[in-house]
């Protein structure tokens, strides 16, 4: 009984921990999103389609860099099909507009998306995992 507790305390703590984590948006250097939480209809970038053949970029940066977690950024198009990800990311992730271009071919909107699981096999395995909304960017 003691164990069930202490692995339901364990995984509480866990999730609590991973809710507080907050990120910023910036485009070409102008931040867009600040101390940004999780709000699908809140997060939203919209970007002139003639503005990804400029030079420019999304950056992404997380508040809090966890040496022992394994963070992934994830692509997915409205269909949450993946279209890249970014395994370990430790330092903000930046993304080209000609980068991005690729990415919006065939698509009109991109989710963000990341996941955090700890490098502990042992933890990992006790861990549910489920992707974190960034933000939404969509082309017009």
């Amino acid at each position: 009984m003691k164990k069930i507790f202490f692995l339901g305390l364990l995984l509480s703590a866990f999730f609590i921990s991973g809710a507080q984590t907050s990120w910023s948006v910036s485009c070409s250097g102008k931040a867009v999103l600040k101390n940004a939480t999780e709000a699908p209809q809140k997060n939203v970038l919209s970007i002139k389609r003639s503005s990804l053949k400029k030079s420019g970029n999304i950056t992404i940066s997380f508040d809090k860099a966890d040496s022992t977690s394994i963070r992934t950024l994830m692509a997915d198009d409205s269909n949450r099909s993946g279209i890249k990800s970014w395994e370990d990311v430790t330092k903000p992730v930046v993304i080209t507009n000609a980068e991005l271009k690729q990415l919006f071919t065939g698509r009109n909107t991109i989710h963000f998306y990341f996941t955090e699981i700890p490098r502990d096999p042992a933890k990992a395995a006790l861990v549910r995992v489920r992707p974190v909304h960034l933000c939404t960017v969509s082309a017009q």
